[in-house]
């Protein structure tokens, strides 16, 4: 089986975006002060890049659209025959065996402006297909597991490459669900699937609690300290750095107060969240002031007394939180932050699945 279809271009999509953003963003101040001899404050250079930042935002909105005119203009071929992916771009050209390890994962639902859509994206090689108009029960009747197939399924036009099929086409629609059929049927050899099958998708929560229970360390009763002693050993993410980790019925998180805490490794508190009675969220990337605040007053402080060439400060950081909510035994709200991976870290894909399993109720089917 082969066809022909548009196929659109990261260069465009991603590089040249990014290329444009990168240089109002940085390149712009930086050419600005470079004019002014740097002879400015560290706040002047701050507020700058701020005010670059925004203006980097508003100009590539505005000339996306010019952009991705040029990213339209090729076609690929693609052929798929005893579960093999012959794929071709201009001179580039691949193969992917299903029968044997592949890295793919696939997505049906809502894209970023809530047009129904479906993608496989073949990680390994940086091959997208994208299915438009796709409805997610049509590939959930094909690949059914629906906690695996995830609802955000952005299109090129949102910014993202790879071949475009549409589902109004008879033989496109007929490809790309022949591929699903494969990838079903081989999904034992999927790396991204196994790593997603070590969580109990289908164990239904069973919590003995419906609120959030909070346990002093200092104080905890005897069958307190069995009953977390038992939780430890029941954890079925692979975090070994986290403030908080689950198991198939409850979250457990450690909450340190107190530099005792801190010395010792042991925490202030236990905090106990049942499954299925709290929703976790991730915060978006929160600058982390306070570091940033402290250096440069420090920094500022040396420099005014001391009369030599002033240094730079610590960098201002982003930190992401999983935000906890739930309720307490009196049934009062409670919302509980803990720190959180970044998209850099070895395992943000891992606390991204960590997330899927705890909101597993409200994923659609």
């Amino acid at each position: 089986m082969k066809i022909k279809a548009l196929y659109i271009s990261g260069r465009q999509t991603v590089m040249v975006v990014l290329l444009e953003f990168l240089l109002i963003w940085i390149g712009l101040p930086v050419l600005v002060f470079s004019l002014l001899g740097w002879k400015v404050s560290g706040w002047v250079i701050f507020l700058g890049f701020i005010g670059s930042l925004i203006l980097a935002f508003v100009v590539c909105v505005k000339t996306y659209g010019l952009v991705m005119s040029f990213a339209k203009e090729k076609y690929g071929t693609l052929s798929f025959e005893n579960d093999c992916i012959e794929y071709q771009i201009g001179k580039r050209k691949g193969k992917i065996d299903l029968k044997k390890p592949h890295d793919v994962k696939i997505c049906s639902g809502s894209s970023g402006l809530g047009k129904p859509s479906a993608q496989i994206d073949f990680r390994q090689t940086g091959l997208i297909i994208h299915l438009y108009k796709a409805m997610r029960n049509e590939v959930l009747d094909v690949f059914s597991d629906p906690y695996f197939v995830e609802e955000l399924s952005v299109l090129p036009e949102e910014g993202l490459w790879g071949f475009e099929l549409l589902a109004d086409d008879s033989e496109q629609k007929k490809f790309f669900f022949t591929m699903l059929e494969s990838l079903w049927k081989n999904r034992e050899k999927n790396t991204y699937f196994q790593s997603y099958a070590h969580y109990p998708w289908y164990q239904k929560p069973n919590p003995a609690f419906e609120y959030i229970k909070v346990i002093k360390t200092d104080s905890m009763t005897i069958e307190e300290k069995e009953f977390i002693d038992t939780l430890l050993t029941k954890f079925v993410d692979k975090f070994d750095d986290s403030y908080v980790r689950t198991t198939p019925d409850y979250l457990v998180g450690w909450a340190y107060k107190s530099l005792k805490s801190t010395w010792t490794g042991m925490p202030d508190y236990y905090c106990i969240m049942p499954i299925g009675h709290v929703s976790v969220e991730v915060s978006l990337p929160m600058p982390d002031w306070k570091p940033f605040i402290i250096g440069q007053l420090v920094i500022e402080t040396l420099h005014s007394l001391g009369g030599s060439s002033r240094p730079y400060g610590p960098p201002l950081q982003d930190r992401r939180y999983l935000y906890i909510r739930g309720h307490d035994e009196h049934g009062k709200t409670l919302e509980m932050a803990f720190d959180w991976y970044e998209l850099t870290h070895p395992l943000y894909e891992e606390s991204q699945r960590f997330v899927r399993f705890v909101n597993r109720i409200s994923i659609p089917h």
